[in-house]
């Protein structure tokens, strides 16, 4: 069990994944947060097909057609770094690097970029 379960706050103040799944129909709403319900009370044993590894340390919760991207922080968190509603069968490099990035700067600003307790 983790925690707790956070949400990536840009420099800016604005929390992307809190406003992707804000704009969600409310079904799909409803599976993400479950979803994100079952990230917090399994952590680092979350599997397929409720949640992958996509590398460099960053994993994703599969919600439907929808990807919420996350990186564990501080041993007993994860972050929600960056959403979208998935298109192709492949993930954008583009995406991945997003979520790289704003990990990195997680790290080294400790709490500061992850203010958006869940």
């Amino acid at each position: 069990m983790l925690s707790n379960v956070w949400f990536f706050v840009d420099e800016r103040g604005r929390s992307p994944v809190r406003e992707f799944l804000g704009a969600l129909p409310v079904k799909e709403r409803a599976k993400a947060y479950a979803y994100i319900e079952e990230l917090r009370r399994n952590g680092y044993n979350l599997r397929r097909p409720l949640a992958d590894y996509v590398g460099r340390g960053i994993y994703e919760l599969r919600p439907g057609a929808n990807r919420v991207f996350y990186f564990f922080f501080m041993r007993d968190s994860a972050v929600l770094a960056h959403a979208i509603r998935k298109r192709t069968d492949k993930l954008s490099q583009r995406d991945i690097e997003l979520c790289v990035k704003r990990k990195k700067l997680a790290e080294e600003s400790g709490n500061s970029q992850v203010k958006d307790l869940l």
